[in-house]
Parts: C-alpha cells; structure tokens; sequence
C-alpha cells in the first residue's frame, strides 16, 4: 500500500511540474551573486537606539519555544510585576543560575535580520545587582 501511494504521489508531481503544449517558458529575471570585502559585514547592523532599559532577571531557566526547545531567561521592567521570557541572551553579560539580577541594558534596533531572530540587540550597560536565591 506504502509503494502504491508513493508511485502515486511521483507520477502526480511529475504531470504537475511539466508544461502544457502551447504555453511559453516565463522570462526568470538573472540574478547576481553579491561579494563582501573583508571591510564589509554580513551581520545585521544597528539602524538606531531605542534607549536604556533597566530589567529584573529571574534566577532560574524556564522552557520556552523559539524556533526549537531552549532555555529561556525570565525578565521583567522596571516598574512590572509581569515576568516574560526573554528569547535572546544580552551582550556582555553571563547569567548564573540561583541568582537574581537588576541589570541596565541597552536597546539597538537591528536591520537587515534573518526571519527567526530578534530586531532588537541587548547590550549590558551595568550590573545593578546580583542577589543570591
């Protein structure tokens, strides 16, 4: 039953992906190949800065789903008692786990990022606190 379904799912894809008698080929606009210079960057850059942020770090890893199963940290603004999950590390800083953190950070607003990553990039400005939990 597996082979018949399969033979049929081939013979199906084939008839689908030739052309009709009659119909013309559609012009495919040409592409180029673009280069980088060793002074170029590939990675996204920062298009503004969105300003400084202060944030609470809770002291334990959650679950969370991005594009797969991982570890998230928990965090929440100044003022919230809402803790949401961060997907993203910040740059300059090394979580450990047990403890709670205030820390300062700065937002940049990325361009030119791939589809599943973060538009925003988390920069540690300073570590306000590390309390042991």
């Amino acid at each position: 039953m597996k082979k018949i379904l399969l033979l049929a799912a081939v013979v199906g894809f084939a008839f689908t992906s030739c052309k009709k008698d009659g119909e013309t080929e559609t012009p495919v606009a040409e592409t180029t190949e673009q280069t980088t210079t060793p002074t170029e960057s590939t990675e996204a850059t920062p298009e503004e800065v969105l300003g400084n942020q202060t944030l609470t770090i809770a002291s334990k890893l959650v679950d969370c789903t991005g594009v797969a199963p991982m570890k998230c940290m928990q965090v929440k603004e100044e003022g919230s008692d809402e803790w949401t999950n961060m997907y993203t590390g910040i740059e300059g800083f090394t979580y450990e786990e047990g403890y709670e953190y205030v820390v300062e950070i700065k937002r940049e607003k990325l361009e030119n990022v791939p589809a599943d990553a973060s538009s925003i990039k988390y920069i540690l400005v300073k570590e306000i606190s590390k309390t042991k939990k």
